[in-house]
């Protein structure tokens, strides 16, 4: 299955334009005493949101030659990411096991990840199954 891209080219330029902002606008407010306790919270959620916003853009933006060959390695560059994340959140569990760190432990917004992941599979297999089903009696 290949996996072309939604987003229109310009994206990709401001996917990357919002990547670097991201890091360098928490670290100058920093410097300049914007960032207390009050507002830490905000300012970490709103890096983070924003880093997922402009890496979502990058990925799925059009190639300026999209074709076939492209939506391939779209396709295969989501599978070896998925499958690396698998094995770095393997690895943080263990290491926070010896640890004995309850909160890293914690974290299972993976788990969420990959439930979705796999309702999402499962629904597209039955709908295709389906659609099948019902162009073969027309």
């Amino acid at each position: 299955m290949l996996m072309k891209g939604i987003l229109p080219v310009w994206c990709r330029l401001a996917g990357y334009a919002l990547l670097i902002l991201s890091v360098f606008v928490p670290l100058l407010m920093s410097m300049f005493g914007c960032v207390h306790d009050g507002n830490l919270l905000f300012v970490k959620v709103g890096m983070k949101l924003v880093i997922w916003v402009s890496l979502f853009m990058i990925f799925l933006s059009k190639a300026p030659d999209e074709n076939a060959e492209t939506a391939h390695l779209r396709s295969q560059a989501m599978k070896y990411a998925l499958g690396l994340w698998g094995i770095y959140y393997f690895v943080k569990l263990i290491l926070s096991l010896l640890d004995g760190d309850i909160q890293a432990a914690d974290n299972s917004t993976a788990i969420v990840y990959m439930v979705i992941n796999v309702i999402c599979q499962e629904f597209l297999l039955q709908k295709n199954r389906m659609e099948k089903i019902f162009h073969h009696k027309k």
